[in-house]
C-alpha cells in the first residue's frame, strides 16, 4: 500500500458525513415522508438521527467519502474490526464473514480497484464485521441516539421527547470526543451539559447514557481504539493451534462471542480449544478445574472438584471431551466409567460436537452408569451464558 493510499488512523475515524445546507435542517423530517422511501416513525427516526450525528456531531472539515484503493480498503477494515473484537483477519476472512449479498463483497473480491466509500457505508460494515464476529449485539452502526433508544426500551418517549433526545446525543458525542482526545471523560462537565438541555431528566437516564457512550467509544470508527484488551489474537488459532491462553482462564472470550455468532463452525475449532473450552465452562460453574496435558493424558481430559473440597479428595467429575462428527458410542461410555471408577470419582461427563448414540445411552441406561453427555445443543447454550459483546471503553 502505498503513501498515497494509507490512511491516517486520526482521518479515517473522523470521516463526516456530506455536509448539509443549513436550510435542509428544518425540512428534512418532511421530505423524507413526503417523498414516500420511509412511511414509519421509527425508519424516519433512524435517518433524522443520522443526519444529526453527521451535521451537527461529526462537523468536521473533511470529505464524506473518500476514495481508496480497495486493499486498502480491506486493511482499513481488518484494523478496525480486528481491534474492537480482538480478531485478526484475513483479507479472505472479512469477505467470509460478510453476508454474500453485501454491497461491498464485490469490492474486495474483484480486482484492486479504486473505490469511493461513504464514511457511514464504512461504518456499517465495520458494524456488520463485529456482529459476524460476535463482538456486537446487532449488525450496523446505530448512533449514539438509536443506541440510548434502545437501551431506555420502547417507551423512551415518556422521558425524552425527540428534541431533547437529539440534544443529548449532541452533547454526549461532543464530550465523547473530548474523552477520545483527553483520554479521560469530564463528568462534572456533561452533567452540567445535559442539565443545560433537560434539566432534572437527566438523572433518570444518566446510567443508560454512560453505558451507550461506552459502546460507543469501543465499538465506532469515529473514535480511535487507544484502550485496548492485549494484543488481537489471529482468528485462525482457533481452528489450528493447540496453544490456549496461558492467564485469564481456559478459553479465550473472544472466541467464545465469536462461537456464539457462529455455532456451525463449532464442529471445526481445533480439539485442544475444544477441552478449554470445556474447562473454562466448568470454571465459570464454580468448579476447580485440571485441565490434562492434551496428549498421553490416559483418557482424562479435564478433572473436577466443588469449590469445597478438601485436597487430596477425589474428583467429582471425570471428562472426556469429543469434537466429532460421529456420534458417542458405546466404547467411549464404557471407558468413561472405567476411568470415574478407577479414580473414584462421583460421576463422568461426556462434552461433544454430536449426540450419544442410542445404543450408548441404553448402555448407560441399563448399567446405571454414573455418565451424563453434553451434546452440540447444550455445549452451544454453555457459549450463550458466556457471551459477552460489545464490551465498551472504561468512561
Amino acid at each position: 500500500m502505498s503513501g498515497s493510499d494509507r490512511i491516517g488512523a486520526k482521518d479515517r475515524y473522523w470521516l463526516a458525513r456530506e455536509p448539509k445546507e443549513k436550510k435542509q435542517r428544518g425540512g428534512i423530517a418532511s421530505r423524507v415522508v413526503m417523498s414516500g422511501l420511509l412511511s414509519d416513525f421509527g425508519a424516519w427516526l433512524r435517518i433524522h438521527l443520522r443526519w444529526r450525528c453527521a451535521t451537527v456531531c461529526y462537523n468536521r472539515s473533511v470529505m464524506g467519502h473518500i476514495n481508496m484503493l480497495a486493499s486498502s480498503f480491506a486493511v482499513a477494515l481488518s484494523e478496525d474490526a480486528g481491534e474492537r473484537s480482538g480478531l485478526a483477519l484475513s483479507r479472505q476472512q472479512l469477505i467470509e464473514h460478510l453476508d454474500k449479498d453485501h454491497p461491498f463483497q464485490i469490492a474486495l473480491t474483484g480486482e484492486d480497484d479504486l473505490l469511493r466509500i461513504g464514511s457511514d457505508e464504512y461504518a456499517d460494515t465495520v458494524g456488520d464485521l463485529l456482529f459476524a464476529l460476535g463482538a456486537a449485539d446487532q449488525p450496523g452502526m446505530p448512533t449514539l441516539g438509536e443506541r440510548l433508544i434502545g437501551k431506555l426500551g420502547p417507551d423512551w418517549m415518556s422521558r425524552l421527547n425527540l428534541e431533547a433526545m437529539l440534544e443529548v446525543e449532541a452533547v454526549a458525542l461532543h464530550h465523547l470526543h473530548r474523552r477520545n482526545e483527553t483520554g479521560k471523560l469530564d463528568h462534572d462537565a456533561l452533567n452540567t451539559d445535559l442539565e443545560n438541555v433537560i434539566g432534572g431528566r437527566r438523572k433518570a437516564i444518566m446510567d443508560d447514557l454512560l453505558a451507550v457512550m461506552s459502546v460507543e467509544l469501543a465499538q465506532s470508527p469515529y473514535f480511535t481504539r487507544i484502550e485496548r484488551t492485549g494484543d488481537p489474537v489471529a482468528l485462525t488459532s482457533l481452528f489450528e493451534s493447540e496453544q490456549l491462553p496461558i492467564t485469564g482462564g481456559f478459553f479465550d472470550q473472544r472466541f467464545v462471542n465469536y462461537l456464539s455468532a457462529k455455532p456451525e463452525v463449532l464442529q471445526e475449532i481445533n480439539w485442544r480449544q475444544f477441552e478449554g473450552l470445556t474447562a473454562e465452562w466448568l470454571v465459570r460453574n464454580g468448579y476447580n478445574v485440571e485441565l490434562g496435558p492434551g496428549r498421553d493424558d490416559g483418557g482424562v481430559d479435564v478433572r473436577a472438584w466443588n469449590a469445597d473440597a478438601k485436597p487430596g479428595s477425589p474428583p467429582v467429575l471425570i471428562v472426556q471431551c469429543k469434537r466429532e462428527k460421529r456420534k458417542i458410542g458405546k466404547v467411549v461410555v464404557k471407558a468413561l466409567w472405567a476411568d470415574v471408577h478407577a479414580e473414584s470419582a462421583y460421576a463422568g461427563l461426556i462434552v461433544t460436537t454430536n449426540d450419544i448414540s442410542p445404543g450408548a445411552a441404553k448402555v448407560v441406561e441399563a448399567r446405571a452408569y454414573p455418565v451424563t453427555v453434553a451434546n452440540r445443543n447444550e455445549v452451544l447454550r454453555w457459549l450463550t451464558a458466556m457471551r459477552k459483546p460489545a464490551a465498551g471503553v472504561c468512561l
